[in-house]
């Protein structure tokens, strides 16, 4: 489900801001958002709804280090390790009427067998390496 994540040696939970890449003229991830605020998760099967209903464009989430899951059984925090040069895909929501930001979704998808044995939890982020 992705409950945290390491962006830049900064650990980011829910209704922090943090930085995603926009699409700039060439559709390219090339610019840079710093208003965003991580508001949770959006499965990666209700991508459309997002984006056709809710008005989300696509985003990366660029320079994540690692991520959190909550064990859904134990309840303890997991974080695991991601190679460097890791974004995870978002979907970033249109300005709410008389507010400075904009919330982020991350993309999650089913968790591989190896992720749910060792984080506990059934999703996991969609991740995309960048250029370095």
């Amino acid at each position: 489900m992705c409950n945290r994540y390491v962006q830049k040696g900064r650990e980011v939970r829910p209704g922090q801001r943090t930085t995603v890449l926009m699409k700039g003229p060439g559709a390219e991830f090339e610019i840079t958002f710093d208003e965003a605020i991580f508001g949770g998760p959006a499965r990666r099967e209700s991508r459309d709804y997002w984006i056709e209903r809710e008005g989300a464009e696509p985003v990366l989430v660029p320079d994540i280090e690692r991520f959190g899951e909550k064990n859904k059984v134990t309840g303890e925090q997991n974080w695991e390790e991601v190679p460097a040069h890791s974004a995870m895909e978002g979907l970033l929501l249109p300005r709410p009427p008389g507010k400075d930001y904009r919330l982020l979704k991350i993309v999650t998808q089913p968790a591989t067998a190896e992720q749910l044995a060792r984080l506990g939890n059934d999703r996991a982020p969609v991740f995309r390496q960048t250029k370095g």
